[in-house]
């Protein structure tokens, strides 16, 4: 009898500490998504419209909305002050930074090295720069803030996947987990009125934080890749 109760209190115990752990885990969920809200600016919800996130654990990568253009991957990264950029099909980041470089179609990856002032031009597997100019002179748009910027917000929040399709509309999808989505509808987004009645109901069935962002929990976990 003793054993019986002990079983049933254990039991008891465990469910109790599920549920409380679940609950925190929504707690700080949620909470995340409005510090990130609050902190992330207009500027980069407008880039986040044309680029997004693809998870592969450590090989993560950037990728333009290549619906209307030719596609294009980035990855990013830092040893010490040093950044590096490294572009698969660069034709179409070329147009969208106004990259200082008339395209070339021998160049498939190119390789863009900021130290200082200076910013270094490698294409294919070379180890030898083709071109070097100056940060101020290398593009209209500024590839490396840009994208150190739009890396730490997604580092800082831990973000597994950040998604835009414009094909179904202009909303912004962020992954706080495989099952945790927080997403941007900005006024003047314009749904397809093909799958607006699908995206309407999801969206109802999740929170409504603003008029602006809602945050759901998806039935079955995003395939993350790796």
């Amino acid at each position: 009898m003793i054993r019986i109760k002990q079983i049933a209190i254990l039991t008891i115990g465990l469910l109790f500490y599920s549920c409380e752990g679940q609950k925190t885990d929504t707690i700080d969920i949620s909470q995340r998504a409005n510090e990130f809200i609050t902190e992330i600016d207009s500027e980069k919800l407008e880039t986040l419209q044309h680029l997004h996130f693809i998870y592969r654990g450590q090989n993560g990568f950037w990728q333009n909305d290549s619906i209307d253009s030719a596609w294009y991957n980035l990855r990013i990264s830092h040893a010490g002050d040093t950044i590096h950029l490294r572009v698969d099909r660069p034709e179409q980041f070329i147009k969208d930074f106004g990259i200082n470089l008339a395209y070339d179609t021998s160049i498939s990856k190119l390789g863009l090295i900021k130290a200082g002032n200076k910013v270094w031009l490698r294409k294919n597997w070379d180890n030898k720069p083709f071109k070097v100019l100056s940060a101020d002179s290398l593009s209209k748009k500024d590839p490396f803030k840009i994208m150190v910027d739009l890396n730490a917000l997604k580092n800082k929040y831990e973000l597994i996947n950040i998604a835009h399709y414009s094909h179904l509309g202009q909303f912004v999808e962020f992954y706080f987990t495989t099952t945790d989505v927080l997403t941007y509808i900005p006024d003047s987004s314009k749904i397809n009125s093909q799958f607006k009645s699908h995206w309407t109901k999801k969206w109802d069935e999740g929170q409504w934080i603003s008029k602006n962002w809602n945050l759901r929990k998806l039935e079955k976990p995003m395939d993350a890749g790796g």
